[in-house]
């Protein structure tokens, strides 16, 4: 089937900015259309920061280049280049499943945007679709014409198994529990909310190997006990979310922390009633069917502990998770690291496993590095003072000192985002307890040379925030949401393209 990628005017879409040419207009869609008499169009639409925003790629562009590819191919299936005043047009796409279309735009011969859809379907006798794509400068934040319901703090974003990005949980300006599930979906370009939850703070948030979103545990907006109630979240075919409601005591968690298994198995460890002892002895939820089961893991941990991390340290079956800092029952952070071997349903002996953090920490993020190592970023110490010291894990050296987050960046109540290319991207947050929100924003990156971590300045968010909430999503960017005093703009985050192909 012979096929056209061109770019031709649809009405405004709000703050999106695109073009119908190289040169100014104020909107645009790019259009993938099938000549003959079973004409076919797929319609992309082209969204971007407000114009004259820093991160507005349009109008000084001088060269546009669109390919058409199998989503995580390096190799295009079309691809053209136009300079300022042509026509656009790519022709002889193929129909085909899993087409991603990529847009570049230069700037005096170098780089300066991009954006590229979600993997799309392009089938004979099939509706088309009509994905978006978010077409900015990269590593720059734009806006979206987009603000949250409610003002939400200290929520989590998850990836949805259809690559959009959903909100759960947290608290409002008045400190009350945000029952709302909010969802931001890049095919679409929207912001809607997709369910309610019951009221509690703090819960475990995870998905099971099938897609479907849990979250249980955390504590109770009537009661302030540690909730039993476990919340299954599916969305439909239009987006609206079904929730099924399970009571389980063994999820009575305040304090747990979460981790998906390879094989879809999600383990909960730690945690416990509000006051009193961590439990020792993880928790499994998998998947049964339409419903979950929960069951109880007989492995003990060595030293029970509340709010630590869990980082399962590859993608292989049976990779083992490690969980590392928390408080424990006096409420002082936890310096032993834990290995929980998934095959073998126990920890690591202690006298055999027993890693140290350089600087015992709570409040702090662990994610993996592309090697397979686990980078310790922030938290607080025993003090209560702010950690910048960074830590290397690996399962043959333990933990190291890997230098210091810089100044500016947010120690605790950031988010920290791995980026497509394997980076983290570390953004807002307070650089002490209590402190005022930053804006900062910063990338650090492993070298796999010779194992040093560099930390350096990015785009400054467009307004302060901590205890936001922040994912990556089906098409490489970075979505945040919340975390401000305020109901606020969602922001969005332009990678380069390495990585996102």
């Amino acid at each position: 089937m012979a096929a056209v990628v061109s770019v031709a005017p649809p009405p405004a879409r709000g703050r999106a900015g695109a073009v119908a040419r190289l040169a100014v207009v104020a909107s645009g869609g790019l259009t993938l259309a099938a000549c003959g008499p079973d004409d076919v169009v797929v319609a992309p639409v082209i969204d971007g920061p407000a114009p004259g925003s820093d991160a507005a790629a349009f109008p000084d562009l001088d060269e546009l280049v669109i390919t058409l590819a199998r989503a995580g191919s390096t190799a295009d299936l079309l691809s053209a280049t136009f300079t300022r005043g042509q026509t656009v047009e790519l022709r002889g796409a193929p129909e085909g499943d899993e087409l991603v279309v990529h847009l570049t735009g230069r700037l005096g011969g170098q780089e300066v945007a991009y954006g590229r859809t979600c993997a799309f379907a392009l089938r004979a006798g099939e509706p088309p679709p009509a994905p978006h794509l978010w077409f900015a400068r990269t590593v720059k934040w734009g806006e979206l014409d987009a603000s949250p319901a409610p003002v939400r703090r200290d929520g989590r974003a998850v990836l949805y198994r259809d690559g959009s990005a959903l909100f759960v949980g947290g608290h409002d300006a008045a400190g009350e529990p945000v029952t709302a599930v909010e969802r931001f979906d890049p095919r679409a370009g929207a912001l809607t909310t997709v369910a309610d939850l019951a009221p509690r703070r703090a819960p475990v948030v995870a998905s099971l190997g099938d897609g479907r979103l849990l979250v249980a545990g955390g504590i109770d907006g009537a009661s302030d006990t540690a909730a039993d109630r476990l919340e299954v979240l599916e969305l439909d075919v239009t987006g609206a979310g079904r929730v099924d409601t399970f009571v389980d005591q063994r999820l009575a968690r305040a304090g747990a922390t979460a981790v998906t298994l390879t094989d879809g198995r999600v383990v909960i460890f730690g945690g416990g009633a509000v006051t009193g002892a961590p439990l020792a002895a993880p928790v499994e939820i998998a998947a049964d069917g339409a419903t979950v089961a929960v069951r109880d893991l007989r492995a003990a941990m060595a030293v029970p502990r509340r709010g630590a991390t869990a980082t399962r340290l590859s993608d292989d079956l049976g990779a083992p998770v490690l969980v590392s800092g928390g408080v424990d029952l006096d409420g002082q952070p936890v310096a032993l690291a834990e290995l929980w071997r998934p095959l073998r349903e126990d920890f690591a002996d202690p006298q055999a496993f027993a890693p140290a953090m350089r600087v015992p920490r709570h409040r702090h993020a662990a994610p993996r590095m592309p090697d397979g190592s686990v980078l310790v970023i922030g938290g607080l110490d025993a003090a209560g003072q702010p950690v910048r010291a960074l830590e290397l894990f690996t399962l043959d050296g333990g933990f190291v000192d890997a230098g210091l987050l810089p100044p500016g960046a947010g120690v605790v109540d950031a988010t920290v985002t791995t980026l497509p290319d394997g980076r983290i991207l570390v953004a807002g947050g307070r650089e002490t307890a209590g402190g005022e929100p930053v804006q900062g924003g910063y990338i650090v990156n492993l070298d796999p040379l010779d194992g040093s971590v560099d930390a350096i300045s990015t785009d400054r968010l467009e307004r302060v925030r901590a205890g936001h909430a922040a994912t990556a999503l089906c098409d490489g960017t970075i979505v945040v949401l919340g975390g401000t005093e305020l109901a606020s703009p969602v922001e969005r985050y332009s990678p380069p393209p390495l990585g996102r192909r």
